[in-house]
């Protein structure tokens, strides 16, 4: 299944909305603190989130002042929401967890919407400008 693919998967386009919805929120305090991420941001972010591995303890930071603080603190927040999801068995009986493949093949798909939507400028954030759009819209 190639990634382009998996967007239109009902089961890796919720992955890649609790994802995304992961990266609004960064920009949002991001914001707050007067940092402005761009396209690049983000994608360094799904990449080092690759790197995280699901023994590592993750921590929440605090209040993050710094755009490397930032971007550090979205790659585990997108690591560590893969164990904070369970998948519904069809029966409603017990959960289980998303598999860590399952997981890194919706990262791929949240890059494949990035590489589609990003910015061809330096600084660009016309993937996160979409990405706010479509959760606040499906938010409603």
């Amino acid at each position: 299944m190639s990634k382009h693919d998996l967007m239109k998967n009902p089961f890796y386009a919720q992955l890649m909305f609790v994802i995304e919805s992961v990266i609004c929120k960064a920009d949002n305090e991001a914001q707050k603190n007067g940092i402005r991420l761009t396209d690049s941001n983000i994608k360094s972010a799904l990449n080092k989130s690759r790197r995280v591995t699901p023994q590592r303890a993750v921590d929440p930071i605090g209040s993050i002042e710094s755009r490397d603080g930032i971007i550090e603190e979205l790659a585990l927040s997108i690591a560590a929401n893969r164990e904070l999801l369970a998948e519904e068995n069809e029966d409603g009986s017990e959960s289980t967890e998303v598999s860590p493949a399952d997981w890194m093949k919706a990262i791929s798909a949240v890059e494949a919407s990035l590489k589609i939507r990003k910015s061809n400028e330096p600084g660009g954030r016309d993937y996160l400008d979409y990405v706010r759009t479509f959760i606040g819209n499906a938010r409603v």
